[in-house]
């Protein structure tokens, strides 16, 4: 049994209407053929601007940011089941952030991509973020997020917040990771065979690289 409620800067939504909730969180599905309906790229990315009433001239700019962020403005012109996967994936992220919402949720945004992907979209949160926008990422990709570095943190299992806390600190618990069936990342397992001993901190990619590189005597 579930209770509570959930208030999105100030506003209720038990009482508030889709329409309302859109301003504020856009929520780009996990998999886009669910999402994704319009006849064209462009009439994809503009249908959110022009349900909620903004005009032609601020749809269209809002529009094509969308596309040029995502690398789909050459495309707009496509009908979308002409995409790629990953193209598609990047059309459903467009057709969300082309309102501009305040936060921006994503439900397994890596699943069934390849690592260009997903390299590409560590840049394109970072540029959100950059914006003002507030992430909000829903994943089982530990290794993926390992990159990507969360400010922080919630650990669910069964529905429910196990733990919360700075990522770094949550993904080093190795009791906690263990009582969840959660598998730590290999660049983590390899961050704690190379550290210094009491070294607390998760090293970079880069210094896993580095001391790799040092222990086999400089040579790669």
């Amino acid at each position: 049994e579930f209770k509570g409620k959930v208030v999105v800067n100030g506003i209720d939504t038990r009482n508030a209407s889709v329409a309302e909730l859109a301003r504020h969180v856009g929520l780009v599905f996990q998999n886009p053929a669910h999402q994704i309906f319009s006849e064209t790229v462009w009439q994809e990315v503009i249908f959110g601007p022009k349900n909620l009433g903004f005009s032609e001239s601020e749809m269209i700019e809002m529009g094509r940011w969308a596309l040029e962020v995502t690398g789909l403005l050459t495309y707009k012109d496509v009908p979308p089941w002409t995409l790629s996967g990953g193209e598609m994936k990047k059309l459903s992220i467009a057709s969300v952030i082309s309102t501009k919402p305040e936060y921006i949720a994503f439900d397994e945004p890596t699943i069934g991509q390849d690592a260009w992907f997903k390299d590409s979209f560590i840049s394109l949160l970072n540029r959100l973020k950059v914006q003002g926008h507030g992430i909000i990422l829903v994943t089982h990709d530990i290794d993926w997020l390992f990159d990507l570095k969360p400010d922080y943190t919630y650990l669910m299992k069964d529905g429910f917040i196990v733990a919360s806390g700075k990522f770094d600190e949550i993904i080093t618990d190795d009791e906690l990771l263990k009582s969840i069936k959660i598998e730590p990342p290999l660049l983590l397992k390899l961050s704690k065979l190379l550290k210094k001993p009491r070294e607390r901190r998760v090293l970079e990619p880069c210094e896993i690289a580095e001391e790799l590189i040092k222990r086999a005597g400089g040579k790669f």
